[in-house]
């Protein structure tokens, strides 16, 4: 998750339609034994199977087979409402907390994008899916390809964060570039801002983001000439090519790890670029579903009810939110070590990227004076990683990029969103609100390339999410555990991956929410 990177906290007012709501601050949170309602204190909306939705804008109490508060109950087009003061537990697909500050733009949500009725219709979508975070994809349709998933992990409003990832694709023949952005998880999504960075470069040169978010150019990529993993097998055939045979910890370091000791590493010699000072280190990477594990079994299912106040009040606390912070820079993404003077010494790190699309990056490096060759370590979380390719660059250099702001925002079905194009054409205090299974498309004005120059393009991306906590995940017959950042729950979360990953990874693309 990329918890490390701190963001600008985007705080304004947020209208729901027909509901004046309450945030309660300062609940001490506390494991409380399943037979005992659960008090929740943040505003709760409750996404019901039937495809209505309940609002309890003060908060709600969870008991054993319903939830009871003062709640109005919206139908799927949420123009009729009535009050409400239980709702059964098994009508419950899933809740979300949620923030009564958020200006969403002249509810765009809704206008923009519809009601996803058929969503909530199946019963089947009842079940843990493991999306994560909006996904973007180019040639919409049937041949759609997917291009990024946008800030995987901003959990909270205070974790927003600014994505920067490379395109594949090219501008259109009449100068135009267009990007489908989908909600494919049981997820609501909050985005600030959307633009294009394009970069000229010299034909066969690279752009890529570097590990800050900045775009650089490289030139020059070779393989590893070494590359050994933790358990000492050869690893260089899996990291030469970028064709999705990638790199997993050995099932015996997976094994042998222990809360005090959960890495493993990939040990890689490279050539020296000649008289360079400092070096790019290519990656095509993602993460495992580890991340997945550690973020819905361990840091919500097992929290049961109480995880609704630790996403909507706990880490609204700049106090909780820097300490999860830290412990996830400590503990996560991808440390890089390059050896020097008898030892690695740790000189950059690159986040956590999320399990869905592979992610480019050039991890900019100092060089080492008065080695033979160039000696990088890269270390993480057993198993937490899938690394398609690794290179070394000749060459890296940094270029301004020009900025190209969203031209139009278009609904799924045709109609030009105006309301939705205001929300994402700044950083501001406007945010276009999205909901599983909702889908719109962005036009980019990019003109076209001048002779003998190639231009890459990146899209940059602001914003964060709020996870929807399953009913399944308030029913479990197990007194709420809330997460507490240490190596043993981590550990915890290695122990329940290694358990599931024969299956998990081919249910996450069986089981993603459809798009409407």
């Amino acid at each position: 998750m990329r918890l490390c990177r701190w963001p600008v906290a985007r705080l304004a007012a947020l209208t729901l339609a027909g509901s004046a709501c309450v945030v309660s601050r300062g609940v001490k949170v506390e494991p409380l034994n399943t037979q005992e309602p659960v008090a929740v204190q943040s505003p709760v909306k409750a996404h019901l199977k039937d495809g209505s939705t309940v609002v309890f804008g003060k908060g709600v109490t969870v008991e054993r087979s319903k939830l009871r508060g003062e709640g109005t109950r919206y139908d799927l087009t949420l123009q009729r409402s009535e009050a409400v003061h239980e709702v059964a537990l098994e009508e419950v697909m899933a809740v979300e907390s949620f923030r009564t500050d958020v200006n969403t733009g002249a509810s765009v949500g809704l206008s923009l994008l519809g009601t996803a009725a058929g969503l909530y219709a199946s019963a089947a979508l009842a079940v843990a899916i493991f999306g994560s975070c909006p996904t973007v994809y180019s040639d919409a349709g049937r041949g759609a390809r997917l291009e990024a998933e946008l800030f995987s992990y901003s959990i909270v409003p205070l974790f927003e964060a600014r994505d920067l990832d490379r395109l594949s694709l090219r501008e259109s023949a009449d100068g135009t570039l267009r990007l489908e952005v989908r909600d494919e998880a049981l997820e609501t999504h909050y985005i600030n801002h959307l633009q294009l960075l394009e970069v000229s470069h010299a034909p066969g040169e690279v752009v890529l983001p570097d590990q800050t978010g900045t775009a650089v150019t490289v030139g020059g990529l070779h393989g590893p000439l070494t590359a050994r993993d933790r358990a000492g097998a050869n690893v260089a055939r899996a990291l030469a090519e970028a064709d999705d045979e990638a790199f997993g910890t050995a099932a015996a370091t997976l094994a042998s790890a222990r809360p005090d000791d959960l890495e493993d590493w990939i040990d890689l010699t490279f050539p020296i670029p000649a008289g360079a000072h400092e070096a790019a280190l290519v990656l095509r990477a993602r993460s495992s579903l580890l991340n997945t594990v550690l973020f819905y079994d361990v840091m919500l299912a097992d929290a049961g009810p109480r995880a609704l106040d630790w996403l909507g009040q706990d880490l609204e606390r700049i106090s909780n939110a820097v300490e999860l912070g830290r412990w996830v820079r400590r503990n996560m993404g991808l440390r890089i070590s390059v050896w020097s003077d008898g030892a690695y010494r740790e000189v950059s790190r690159v986040p956590d990227p999320g399990p869905i699309s592979w992610h480019d990056v050039a991890a900019v490096v100092p060089v080492p004076a008065d080695e033979p060759s160039m000696r990088v370590r890269l270390s993480f979380v057993a198993d937490a990683w899938r690394i398609d390719r690794v290179a070394i660059a000749d060459s890296v250099r940094r270029l301004t990029p020009r900025s190209i702001p969203v031209a139009e925002v278009v609904g799924p079905d045709g109609a030009r969103q105006p309301a939705a194009l205001q929300s994402l054409r700044a950083p501001d205090h406007e945010y276009l609100k999205m909901t599983p299974g909702q889908r719109f498309s962005v036009r980019f004005d990019v003109g076209t390339a001048t002779t003998g120059e190639e231009r890459t393009f990146l899209l940059s991306s602001q914003g964060y999410y709020t996870e929807w906590i399953r009913g399944d995940w308030l029913r479990a017959p197990r007194p709420p555990r809330v997460f507490t950042p240490s190596q043993a729950t981590l550990f915890d979360a290695l122990r329940r991956w290694k358990e599931a990953r024969g299956s998990m990874e081919a249910r996450f693309q069986k089981q993603r929410v459809p798009v409407l």
